[in-house]
């Protein structure tokens, strides 16, 4: 009885070289396409808080110039200051609102709604230099008015413009990214639009 047997001559070392290149560049694609995925992943999460942040600040803000009968602009840190009366013959404002570049948009220099309204710049994927929150503007501006009879309309609408600025530890050709998140509201001050109008025409009268 006669067995034959069938050899194989199995893999050369070239096919070898081959299969490792292949297998290493799917797998560095893989990784890539990983990292991609996770950084777009934390910083929509920032991208949330800030939006978040943004228009609670603005919606405050709005909340406490509606209820003010006289109100003063000026300027503090490099950005505008708001000073309001809760009634129009007080001496001292009631509120200020102001602000820092780390520590965002405060009511009576503390952090509104009892403290716990934060410039989100700490917390998930913000530590270790990994992203940089801060306050890049915030601008308050009255209407321009040329006719005399418009003039305390027009200041009683002030337009609010908050700009906040996220820096990133992703790379693009050599630089790291900045993106800006801008948030506008127009006001009309009615309890300061009646004062105004009230106030003039006394003295008109007189």
């Amino acid at each position: 009885m006669m067995f034959l047997s069938k050899t194989s001559k199995g893999m050369t070392l070239i096919e070898m070289a081959a299969v490792v290149v292949v297998t290493g560049i799917i797998a560095l694609g893989m990784t890539m396409g990983t990292r991609g995925v996770l950084l777009h992943y934390q910083t929509d999460h920032v991208r949330q808080d800030l939006r978040q942040y943004g228009n609670s600040i603005m919606r405050e803000t709005v909340r406490e110039l509606n209820l003010a009968q006289r109100i003063e602009l000026d300027g503090l840190n490099g950005y505008s200051r708001l000073k309001l009366y809760r009634l129009y013959s007080d001496i001292t404002p009631s509120m200020v609102i102001s602000c820092h570049q780390t520590n965002g948009v405060q009511f009576n220099y503390n952090n509104p709604i009892d403290g716990t309204l934060k410039l989100p710049n700490f917390g998930a994927y913000r530590n270790n230099g990994q992203r940089s929150v801060w306050v890049k503007d915030f601008v308050v501006t009255s209407e321009p008015s040329s006719k005399p009879g418009l003039a305390v309309f027009k200041q009683s609408y002030l337009h609010l413009e908050l700009t906040l600025a996220m820096d990133q530890d992703v790379f693009i050709n050599g630089q790291t990214t900045t993106e800006d998140h801008y948030f506008h509201r127009g006001v009309f001050m009615s309890h300061s639009y009646i004062m105004r109008k009230l106030t003039n025409d006394q003295s008109a009268i007189s």
